[in-house]
Parts: C-alpha cells; structure tokens; sequence
C-alpha cells in the first residue's frame, strides 16, 4: 500500500483548523477528510481557513457528507440533493473531489430499491456535472442499506461512473459482516476505504461509533485480513483513519496524528509501499 494514500479524518481530533492541519502534515499523512465544520468555525474568518487548506501540502481527499438521501419523500430529497450542492461548491474552494454520501438511517425508510438506485443516480450526475465522485456509505444501524454487501448492490445497480462504494470497517466489524464478498467488489468502484478497530464491548452500536473507536492494532477485530480482502481487489484510492473516540478529542492533535500514523506504519510494515 502506498504511504501517499494514508489520509486522516479531521474529526479524529479537536482544536483550531490550522492547528489540526499541521498535526496532520507533521505526522506524514498526504490527505485528511474534511467537515464543512472545518471551514465555518465559529469566530474564525472562513475566507483565511479557505486560503490556508488550499496553500497546505495536505490535500482534501473526502468531504463529509450527506445523509438519508435514498428512501426519503420526495421533499426530503430535494432538500438532500440542494445540500449535495451547496457541499459540492464549498468542495471547489478547497480543491476537493470526493463527496461521502451515508445511506438512510431514518425510521420511515421507503424501501423502493428502483427508487434508491434513481437517487443515486441523480446525485451521480450531479455529481459528474461537477467533476465530483460520490462515495456511498451504508451505515451498520440503519434499518435498510446497513451493510457493505447490501450497498455494493445499490450502488452496482446505479451503474453510475460517479458514484462508488465506502468501506468502512468500523461498519463492516460491529455487525459482524463476512470479509469474503469484499473480494467480488471492483477496486475502481471502491471509492475510499476507512479504518478503525474496537475494543470488545458490549455498547450500543452508535455509542462505541462515536466515542470508542481506536486505531488499527489496538483493539480485537481482523484489520489485516480486511486490508488484504481490500488489496485484492486492486484498490489504490485513500487510506483514511476514521478514530472517533472520546480521550482523542480531548487529547493534544500533534500526539493523536502520531498515534495515527505508528497504527498505519504498523499494519502495513516499516515499508508500506512493499
């Protein structure tokens, strides 16, 4: 795996943008995935924090992300696709290419698979119009498209040039899906790959998402063997660390960027590249 790809997610940690970037940069990651959080800071110019993230040598490998697009009214569509936009021009000032779209994880789905696939392909041209891929994240408690497997064929279905798959292994691991069907997805349609471990608990499934991810290594479940499955495919997009954990936030950036980067070094050898 090339080291270029490893990315690093901003929301992995705390702190002021420019802060946050050079803990990023520091630890030797090529790319992070951003929030439009990180450009609208509350008593922060965004015209500067703009200007700073184009001048930076880490570039923007995702932006983060729409939500419930598929099986929504028709009037929460709308609204989807009109945020899709506003996210894909805040994308063009940064120099962003990629926008993750998280499948729906509402009560009321409308479990209309023609319906889904037409979505998706609506944000697929959307998409294309702008030059921009959409990455499409099936969420593991959701109540309809929660699992790699189940969104592969949405987006397989949408046959769209635009939109691509997200494999994130925090949402691959907690509801315990099978590794081997990851082999069967084509590398080019994986449009980004995250990484997280767990520790073994008992916790709600959103609870251990959100505040105890850890870094590859330092929990229980198989990242190697995803890894390989992934490598397999001929993937060759983002390494992204994913790390939502609450002692991270309130750690200093420049040690969880290290901590970051030794999990990555780790599970992919001294030399990643070999």
């Amino acid at each position: 795996m090339n080291p270029h790809s490893f990315s690093f997610n901003s929301a992995n940690m705390t702190g002021l943008t420019a802060d946050r970037l050079t803990a990023i940069e520091e630890a030797g990651f090529a790319s992070a995935t951003l929030w439009p959080a990180d450009l609208f800071v509350h008593f922060e110019d965004p015209e500067a924090i703009i200007a700073l993230i184009r001048s930076s040598a880490v570039a923007v490998s995702a932006y983060q992300c729409v939500r419930d697009l598929e099986g929504s009214p028709a009037i929460v569509r709308g609204r989807k696709m009109e945020l899709a936009r506003q996210f894909i021009d805040q994308m063009k000032l940064i120099g962003c290419d990629m926008l993750v779209l998280c499948s729906n994880v509402g009560d009321n789905v409308d479990r209309n698979w023609a319906q889904a696939v037409a979505d998706l392909q609506a944000i697929g041209e959307l998409g294309r119009a702008n030059s921009v891929r959409i990455a499409f994240e099936p969420i593991c408690y959701g109540s309809w498209i929660n699992t790699y497997v189940k969104g592969w064929e949405l987006v397989r279905d949408a046959d769209h040039s635009h939109v691509g798959l997200v494999l994130d292994a925090a949402h691959i691991f907690l509801p315990e899906s099978p590794l081997e069907p990851i082999e069967q997805i084509p590398g080019h349609k994986i449009f980004l790959v995250e990484l997280s471990d767990f520790p073994t608990a008992s916790l709600d499934k959103r609870e251990l998402l959100r505040n105890y991810r850890m870094f590859p290594g330092e929990g229980v479940r198989p990242l190697r063997a995803f890894v390989d499955r992934v490598e397999a495919t001929g993937y060759a997009g983002p390494i992204s660390l994913e790390v939502f954990n609450a002692r991270y936030r309130a750690s200093d950036a420049r040690f969880v960027a290290r901590r970051g980067m030794q999990a990555l070094e780790a599970l992919f050898g001294s030399n990643p590249a070999g």
